[in-house]
């Protein structure tokens, strides 16, 4: 067996383990929460919005996370934002265990796991990116994202059983303890140096970088647009799910689907990056396959229609979140690498948040198969536009319009340190 480089690295090996576990356990309570928010409500309007309040706190927290991240130690920002969402995981499990449990303490809590996540998330993926070293970065971001939908894949299921077995109090509980074997895995790394520990900018940098370079602008664009509208289809899934008339094991499989399906993307894309495939082809395919995917899970007349079109969906799923990622910090100057994240974090968690919320609330009226039609078809309108106009630069190859400007942040940087000095 061929063992990634990467995970030679005993640091990266030791988080990126730590990290699947808490992945795993982030997904048994994703599926405990919607499923208990659906049979509390029979809403698909209250599912939605429980996505909203889970990624709510990214669309005003990202820019003073992207901050943290360049400012302070990205070790101790991860050690307090998983504590946070520890703390919020072990609440559900109590309220929970005792059978008190009402719908706004499902919100409260998803709401400050958000918090967390949102405060954290630019520091740590910055983090993955400094355990590895840059030479191996695209691995690291790679096997990250295979670690992730490895947990997607068995999360949901598992979720499932659990959640039919022995009741949502156990899938809190098992969420909360890997968020605290994560807490224990950074405690045990160095210190991580702050990249910008003097600077007083904001994100006014990372904005005009991404606005003036057309590689970070696509890249960004693209999510954004892919979070909000490929999203509904995994955050409605408990009101899909319940559109074929079957219980939580069979969300479980469902949502489980789109992770093997990731999974096998993400070796996929792996194979096809090793043999020249660019990214900038792969992430306007990515987005209009995905399009195509929604929709047949939207159409599908029998439940294994669904589960075959969200594994197809999962394959190019990976590729956008690989490819954005992996990209992004390749063509970011070191000092804004972490408000670059953050900006990436936005990208992607608010249109989800908003997205989810705004189809779950169309479905309301239409019903959950046009609403996903509906998603499903903007997608697909965007994914053409993309792959008739596609970004060179995104892999580094066209003019480089990127350098002038790079080279500007870091002079005016420099003036700042000698000001301050």
């Amino acid at each position: 067996m061929i063992v990634p480089g990467v995970l030679r690295v005993a640091a990266f090996r030791r988080y990126w383990f730590a990290s699947l576990a808490s992945n795993a356990g982030s997904w048994l309570q994703i599926v405990a929460a919607g499923w208990l928010v659906f049979q509390l409500t029979r809403s698909p309007a209250a599912v939605g919005l429980l996505a909203l309040v889970a990624r709510a706190p990214a669309i005003a927290l990202s820019g003073y996370a992207g901050r943290l991240a360049d400012r302070h130690d990205r070790r101790n920002v991860g050690i307090a934002t998983f504590a946070l969402q520890g703390i919020a995981a072990a609440a559900l499990a109590v309220l929970s265990a005792v059978d008190h449990l009402p719908l706004v303490a499902i919100y409260v809590a998803t709401f400050a796991v958000g918090c967390g996540m949102a405060l954290g998330l630019p520091a740590v993926l910055a983090m993955v990116g400094t355990l590895a070293g840059r030479d191996r970065l695209p691995q690291a971001v790679a096997l990250n994202a295979a670690g992730i939908n490895v947990a997607r894949l068995v999360g949901p299921s598992l979720g499932g059983i659990v959640l039919a077995l022995a009741g949502p109090a156990w899938c809190f509980a098992v969420n909360a303890v890997s968020f605290g074997t994560l807490v224990g895995v950074l405690l045990s790394l160095p210190p991580f140096p702050p990249a910008d520990p003097g600077s007083r900018s904001r994100m006014r940098e990372a904005i005009r970088y991404a606005r003036a370079t057309p590689a970070p602008r696509r890249l960004l664009i693209g999510m954004t647009v892919f979070a909000a509208f490929a999203a509904p289809v995994q955050e409605l899934a408990p009101v899909i799910t319940a559109e074929f008339g079957l219980g939580a094991i069979w969300l479980g499989v469902l949502l489980g689907a789109m992770g093997g399906g990731a999974l096998v993307g993400a070796w996929l894309f792996a194979r096809l990056g090793r043999r020249g495939y660019p990214s900038h082809h792969a992430l306007p395919m990515a987005t209009t396959v995905f399009a195509l995917a929604a929709a047949a899970v939207a159409a599908a007349p029998w439940y294994p229609v669904a589960l075959v079109a969200m594994f197809v969906g999962g394959v190019v799923w990976i590729w956008m979140y690989i490819a954005t990622n992996a990209c992004l910090q390749l063509r970011s100057p070191p000092a804004l690498l972490g408000r670059m994240l953050g900006l990436y974090q936005l990208a992607v968690l608010g249109p989800i948040a908003i997205g989810s919320q705004l189809v779950g609330a169309w479905a309301e009226v239409v019903g959950i198969r046009w609403a996903l039609a509906t998603s499903a078809a903007i997608l697909g309108i965007w994914g053409c536009f993309s792959l008739t106009h596609r970004v060179p630069s995104i892999d580094g190859d066209g003019p480089d319009s990127e350098h002038g400007f790079t080279e500007g942040i870091l002079a005016r940087a420099h003036r700042h340190h000698r000001a301050v000095g």
